[in-house]
C-alpha cells in the first residue's frame, strides 16, 4: 500500500532548503528508503509540500508543459476527487464528537469510512441507484440500530427500566409493547375511620381515594345509580 499527500509548510520534518524562496515552477525533491519529498512553486509566494511512497525519483509531467509541474503532483490532482468526496460524505453524517483523545479520534474516523463503505457495497448487492433521495440517511438510521439491537433487547426484558421507556424500544424493534402488570390483591389494611384502638382490618377501599374503608363507614350503592354519578 502507498500514500501521496500534501504536507503543511510549519511542518518540521521539512528541510530549510525546500522552504527557501526560488523561482517559479521550479522544484526540489528529497528521497529516503521509502519516501520522497518534492517542494514545488506554482506561482509567486506559494510552495506545495508533498510526499509520495509511490515515486522514487525526479521525474516532471511532459504534459504540464510550462508548468513543470512534478508528476508527484499530477498523480495527487488525478486521484484527490476520491478523498474529497469520502471528506464530504463523511461530514454530512458525522459520529466524532469532540474529544482529547486520540484512539476515539481515529475509532470515529474509521466509524465514518465504514459507513461509507457499507453503503457502496449495499448499493452494489442491490442493484439499487444512487439518484435515490433519503437513501444513506435510511441507510445508515438502520446500520445503527442493527449495531444496537441486541442492547436493545436486554433493556426490553430489563423490569428495572421504566415502562415508557421499554415502550420506545419495542416501538424500535418494530414489535408489540408488553401488557402493563396486572394489579396486585389488596392487602388487609386498618380502616381509616375507625379508631386506633379497635385495629379493624379490611380489604375494602374507597373508589375514588382508595383509603381503607370497612363496612360500617362504607355506603352501598347499586351500578345504576353509580353510572349516573359518573356522568
Amino acid at each position: 500500500m502507498t500514500a501521496v499527500g500534501t504536507l503543511r509548510s510549519n511542518k518540521t520534518c521539512i528541510p530549510l532548503q525546500f522552504k527557501a524562496r526560488r523561482e517559479e515552477k521550479s522544484s526540489v525533491f528529497g528521497f529516503q528508503k521509502d519516501i520522497t519529498i518534492v517542494s514545488y512553486i506554482p506561482k509567486p509566494r506559494k510552495c506545495v509540500h508533498m510526499m509520495s511512497s509511490l515515486h522514487h525519483d525526479d521525474e516532471v509531467d511532459p504534459e504540464s508543459g510550462d508548468q513543470r509541474k512534478p508528476s508527484i503532483i499530477t498523480f495527487y490532482n488525478s486521484t484527490k476527487s476520491g478523498v474529497d468526496v469520502v471528506d464530504k460524505l463523511a461530514r454530512t453524517y458525522d459520529v466524532s464528537r469532540n474529544c482529547k483523545r486520540w484512539p476515539l479520534t481515529v475509532f470515529f474516523s474509521m466509524l465514518n469510512h465504514a459507513g461509507i463503505n457499507g453503503f457502496i457495497v449495499y448499493m452494489l448487492n442491490n442493484g439499487i441507484e444512487r439518484n435515490k433521495t433519503n437513501l444513506r440517511k435510511n441507510f445508515i438510521k438502520r446500520l445503527g440500530l442493527s449495531l444496537i439491537e441486541e442492547h436493545l433487547r436486554k433493556r426490553k426484558d430489563n423490569p428495572h427500566i421504566p415502562r415508557e421507556i421499554r415502550r420506545r424500544v419495542c416501538e424500535m424493534l418494530n414489535e408489540e409493547a408488553p401488557a402493563p402488570p396486572q394489579k396486585q390483591p389488596r392487602r388487609s389494611q386498618r380502616c381509616s375511620f375507625c379508631p386506633r384502638n379497635k385495629d379493624r382490618k379490611t380489604l375494602n377501599g374507597c373508589f375514588k381515594c382508595n383509603v381503607a374503608i370497612c363496612k360500617e363507614h362504607a355506603n352501598l350503592m347499586c351500578q345504576n345509580c353509580t353510572d349516573l354519578h359518573d356522568e
